[in-house]
């Protein structure tokens, strides 16, 4: 639901203006409605690039972790931004270094542990050492005796050869490797000498992390403090009397406006209140049940409603729960979510928390769709001996695909039924009519179709009866506000649109079948895999528990995200089109000292 806004409107003597808005961004309660202003000023624009500064780096320490005990410290912010990004420098080139002198050992590990001083030395008296890799199939065998040519290594597919001869051009056979400057024995003392500087760089860095994170903590408050403040004055208000007085307007949710009001009434401030219009810029709170909840991320990624809609994140909510154990399928897989969802809650941050629960229902959704379709783990329990006794209650691919054409139209019907709460709420009972004249015409002919008037006159008259009220209702009440002869054509152009549009609709349910069915295939060949190989000698038992494990993590992986995508889509096109769900509401956020998080 959306919480009720009250719109308040402030008159402050100037003297007083700055202790004003410093007490109610303390309060922190008021959306403050932003009047049309110039470009930010200089002001502004320098602390909000130093506020993104401080969360870039804030973020950055954060990410490293440190074993280090949070330490208070009395360091300058700037002091401490300026250390880690040196420190993280000094780290990279250290970790750069280290990388090139492996680099270096790794050309001469197939070499041997040679010095480079004894090859200068056979170059002074005219031997020059060329190194040489080549595949053993084109070796020949004679070179060892014609020409002065020494196997250094074999890997059992390249020897390394070292020549002496300057004259054989083994190049045409073989690829001629340069060895990089310095002594192997000398590369091995440089990367002990560069990993000891690593571990001294990164207890450094990490005992920055440990002072530093909160000195920037604390400065980023002060500072989103400073620029929410900064931003209203910034506004351009109302001002009468020569300047004298300053307007400032705002929004607070009404469960809590005592705060405000008391202080206004304490400070004897001249401000008005009253039940917000639906105006453009009322801002949106939601409340919701601790189920529902769990679901408004996903409404948001869509839009917020207007002030004057219905609210359908709780209405979408167990539709969508149920799409997604509709396109999973399968009983283990939702075990596994479930119980992963569960183990991972123990270790989680609190704002993870939420996703993990959603996580969990995910996972009870899957498991008892999968339970009513017969699958677990891709193994059809329909075909297991001491199940025989209840096959029957689970449903084959045809039931399967007619309950996912149920669910479509009763989403279907129930999104019109809250279009027609929502045109009521703005535009009156008579703008509403026309789409219950589409409920109406679609019930009167299911109900009647299950109970076959044909075989009662009286039944058939009254089927005829209700069809004729509803196809009045929409021809001339679809848009009320008209004059009649347009009503006549906008009813016209409604029954086209609508009935196209509601069969397209329904169709799209049909994904729901497909993702279940192609969810239970992947399984079932992953497990008709494992089988096979599983009857190898020897290393069966291994292949048969490494296909079963990586098959169904996979399919759980690519499944899953399917799963919540589709009903997504079903969720944010069908059943928000025909609610009439049209959105753009702005999010409620209060004019406050400290950063809200959802």
């Amino acid at each position: 639901m959306i919480v009720k806004m009250i719109k308040f409107e402030f008159l402050v003597f100037y003297t007083n203006y700055e202790k004003f808005l410093s007490d109610i961004q303390e309060i922190g309660t008021l959306h403050v409605k932003s009047q049309q202003k110039d470009d930010a000023s200089a002001d502004l624009l320098a602390q909000l690039k130093e506020y993104q500064e401080i969360k870039t780096v804030l973020n950055k320490m954060v990410s490293c972790g440190s074993d280090e005990k949070v330490k208070s410290s009395d360091k300058e912010w700037r002091l401490v931004i300026e250390s880690f990004y040196s420190l993280s420098k000094e780290l990279e080139q250290l970790q750069h270094k280290k990388e090139e002198i492996n680099e270096a050992i790794q050309l001469y590990s197939p070499w041997g542990t040679f010095s480079k001083s004894k090859l200068l030395k056979l170059e002074n008296v005219g031997l020059v050492a060329r190194f040489f890799k080549i595949r053993k199939e084109k070796f020949i065998e004679q070179w060892l005796n014609e020409y002065p040519v020494k196997i250094i290594n074999d890997d059992g597919k390249q020897l390394f050869l070292m020549s002496l001869d300057q004259k054989f051009n083994f190049s045409e056979y073989a690829e001629e490797v340069f060895l990089p400057e310095g002594d192997y024995a000398e590369l091995e003392k440089q990367l002990v000498l560069t990993e000891k500087k690593i571990d001294e760089a990164e207890k450094k860095l990490k005992q920055l992390v440990a002072q530093g994170i909160p000195v920037l903590e604390k400065i980023e408050k002060e500072l989103f403090s400073a620029i929410e403040l900064q931003k209203v004055r910034e506004n351009k208000t109302l001002s009468t009397g020569e300047g004298k007085l300053k307007a400032l307007e705002g929004w607070v949710p009404e469960p809590v406006k005592d705060n405000l009001v008391a202080y206004l009434e304490e400070e004897g401030i001249y401000y008005t209140q009253q039940n917000s219009l639906p105006e453009k810029e009322t801002p949106i709170q939601l409340k919701n049940s601790r189920f529902s909840k769990l679901f408004e991320p996903i409404g948001e990624m869509f839009s917020l409603p207007k002030y004057n809609e219905v609210d359908l994140t709780a209405y979408f909510a167990p539709f969508f729960l149920v799409f997604f154990g509709f396109c999973l399928g399968d009983a283990g897989y939702g075990i596994i979510l479930f119980l992963g969802a569960t183990i991972y809650k123990f270790f989680a941050s609190e704002s993870l928390k939420p996703y993990l629960t959603l996580g969990q229902f995910f996972g009870l959704a899957t498991f008892v769709m999968g339970m009513l379709f017969g699958t677990f783990f891709g193994v059809q329990l329909v075909h297991i001996a001491f199940l025989s006794g209840v096959k029957n209650l689970f449903l084959d691919s045809s039931k399967i695909f007619s309950l996912a054409l149920i669910l479509g139209g009763v989403q279907i019907l129930f999104g019109l039924g809250i279009k027609i709460a929502n045109q009521i709420k703005q535009n009156g009972i008579l703008h509403g009519l026309g789409t219950a004249g589409w409920i109406l015409i679609i019930l009167n002919n299911v109900v009647f179709a299950l109970i076959n008037p044909d075989t009662a006159i009286a039944l058939s008259f009254i089927k005829t009866g209700i069809n004729i009220l509803s196809v009045v209702m929409i021809l001339f009440y679809t848009d009320p506000s008209a004059k009649i002869h347009f009503r006549f054509f906008s009813g016209l152009w409604s029954i086209y649109s609508t009935v196209t549009g509601i069969f397209g609709d329904l169709l799209s349910y049909i994904r729901l079948f497909a993702l279940g069915l192609s969810s239970s295939i992947l399984g079932l060949v992953v497990d008709q895999m494992a089988v096979s190989f599983g009857q190898m000698k020897y290393i069966g038992p291994v292949l048969f528990i490494l296909i079963l494990l990586f098959g169904h993590v996979a399919n759980i992986a690519i499944s899953s995200l399917g799963s919540f995508v589709h009903p997504m889509r079903l969720t944010l096109v069908e059943f928000y089109k025909n609610a009439g769900f049209t959105g753009g509401g702005k999010e409620y956020r209060p004019f406050s000292k400290y950063q809200i998080t959802n």
